[in-house]
């Protein structure tokens, strides 16, 4: 009778454990969108085309995948009605006759075969809105160094991309930039390049269209800029000029009623991740004084505590009136990778009522890139006891407190205010591929010159720096994407937890939270 009782418990128990493998399992799959991929077939009728190619030098740009499942093609809104005098994107099935071809790498399913070499003056640029540790989850590629040398350009988190993707930038305050320099005679005003007389006396109907338009691109950029950034954007302020400031900023007051206890939001949906959070959230958990309210995913799946704030996705505004009941929050990335920092920081982490604790992409690359003064980093810290004692003794001193919200009152953070172009990449390519086409004529003249400076003084309005451009010669070099964004150069976080160790979180590293 014992032995059939304990035959019939062990049963019980596997039974048990491979439902919840099989439920693991199938919620793991429902975390990633999973895409048709899309791939191209040679449009084997170009005439329309190659008529405008030859009637008027146009810059096609087109895509040659989709982006998270989307498609862009000739209908897709992209250029002002200016930039649609020089500009077109063409469908995906027209990429052959594009002077730039983008491929977002998370929609990638393989390249055209025999085709690189037969079209090298081509513009291939590699985009990837994701960390290099998640960029070929759902890409089908085996080895990343079936990727070298066919990229011109890059689009991603890394800052020394081409175009450097970055979810929001900040400003100085117009008010704080107003005070620098009535005050102090301390002037942080957006540099003013100038603007000569459009050159339109030419034959050339091409010549005169393209220098008017980029005359015209020039004045609107500078002035766009100067009405967003008239005191800089994504430069801080000066020390100096920081510690002059200091009498004119308010001391925030306290929101805290309990001293001894530190409360502390995390809102979370990936609950296995490289980076390994949830452990290091688990030690977090475990000290001393230290509350954490979970929101998201991982709270329903794991029946962690149910806050008292409850927050649904969709609701307006409802992160930042939740966030402000917490003294910090956890802005803890999924991978830790070379710039990665994502909305975690940017949008929840900069809400102004909680200081981030942050965990990701490394101290230097948050001191280059988020606002200054503006969060905690982990590795700052020996342990995760240093860390809790850190923030018992900020939850105890409103002086010290409030230094990581007053960056506040010197700063705005927006998505208006991005590090690189205010307008978007395609606009630059746009630039570029004209840039080319007029770098390549044998007898440059007045206007010619005029253009090719212009296009270079737009840049320098709009931060572009375009590290693997060469403007002397109008090329680029191409691409060893397998050293330029791999995980095993890249990150510095761990393989992916395997089946078992994502089994063991779920029983055992959660159940620290409830």
């Amino acid at each position: 009778m014992i032995r059939s009782s304990l035959t019939l418990t062990r049963k019980v128990i596997l039974l048990t454990l491979a439902i919840l493998i099989i439920i693991f399992i199938l919620y793991q799959n429902s975390l990633i969108q999973r895409q048709i991929k899309f791939v191209p077939q040679y449009n084997l009728n170009h005439q329309s085309i190659l008529k405008s190619k030859s009637t008027f030098k146009k810059v096609f740009i087109a895509h040659y995948t989709t982006s998270y499942g989307v498609r862009t093609d000739s209908t897709s809104k992209i250029f002002s009605e200016n930039l649609l005098k020089i500009c077109e994107v063409l469908n995906p099935e027209d990429y052959p006759l594009a002077d730039s071809v983008f491929m977002n790498i998370v929609d990638f399913t393989r390249f055209p075969q025999s085709y690189r070499h037969l079209h090298p003056s081509q513009l291939w640029i590699f985009h990837s809105e994701e960390s290099p540790r998640n960029s070929y989850r759902t890409a089908e590629v085996k080895n990343l160094t079936e990727l070298d040398n066919w990229f011109n350009l890059t689009s991603t988190f890394s800052a020394d991309s081409d175009f450097h993707i970055q979810y929001r930038g900040y400003r100085i305050k117009p008010e704080i930039g107003d005070l620098l320099q009535s005050k102090f005679k301390i002037n942080l005003t957006q540099p003013i390049f100038p603007t000569s007389d459009t050159c339109t006396n030419s034959s050339s109907v091409y010549l005169n269209t393209i220098t008017s338009i980029l005359h015209s691109e020039l004045i609107t950029r500078q002035n766009l800029l100067l009405k967003l950034c008239p005191y800089t954007c994504n430069q801080p302020i000066p020390f100096h000029a920081l510690q002059l400031l200091q009498p004119y900023l308010n001391q925030s007051t306290s929101r805290s009623s309990n001293r001894d206890i530190v409360y502390i939001a995390w809102f979370v949906s990936n609950c296995n991740t490289h980076s390994r959070r949830e452990e290091y959230v688990a030690k977090l958990r475990s000290q001393k004084g230290i509350h954490i309210d979970i929101f998201g995913n991982c709270k329903s799946i794991y029946h962690s505590p149910i806050p008292h704030i409850q927050c649904q996705r969709g609701t307006p505004n409802c992160t930042q009136q939740t966030l402000s009941y917490y003294r910090f929050y956890l802005s803890f990335e999924n991978s830790k990778c070379d710039s990665y920092i994502t909305e975690k920081y940017w949008i929840q982490g900069t809400n102004g009522q909680a200081v981030p604790i942050v965990l990701g992409a490394k101290k230097e690359q948050y001191q280059r890139t988020a606002v200054p003064h503006s969060y905690i980093h982990v590795d700052d810290f020996a342990s995760v006891e240093d860390l809790a004692i850190e923030l018992h003794r900020l939850n105890q001193n409103d002086t010290e407190f409030s230094k990581y919200l007053q960056w506040t009152q010197l700063y705005d953070v927006s998505t208006q205010y991005y590090p690189t172009p205010v307008m978007d990449m395609h606009a630059t390519l746009c630039f570029l591929g004209h840039y080319q086409h007029l770098h390549a004529t044998d007898e440059k003249n007045e206007q010619i010159n005029y253009a090719m400076a212009t296009i270079r003084t737009i840049f320098n309005v709009t931060n572009v720096r375009l590290p693997n451009f060469n403007w002397e010669t109008a090329r680029t070099k191409l691409i060893r994407i397998s050293q330029f964004y791999n995980p095993a150069v890249n990150c510095w976080d761990s393989s992916y937890p395997s089946i078992f160790q994502q089994i063991y979180n779920h029983l055992f590293t959660w159940w620290k939270f409830f």
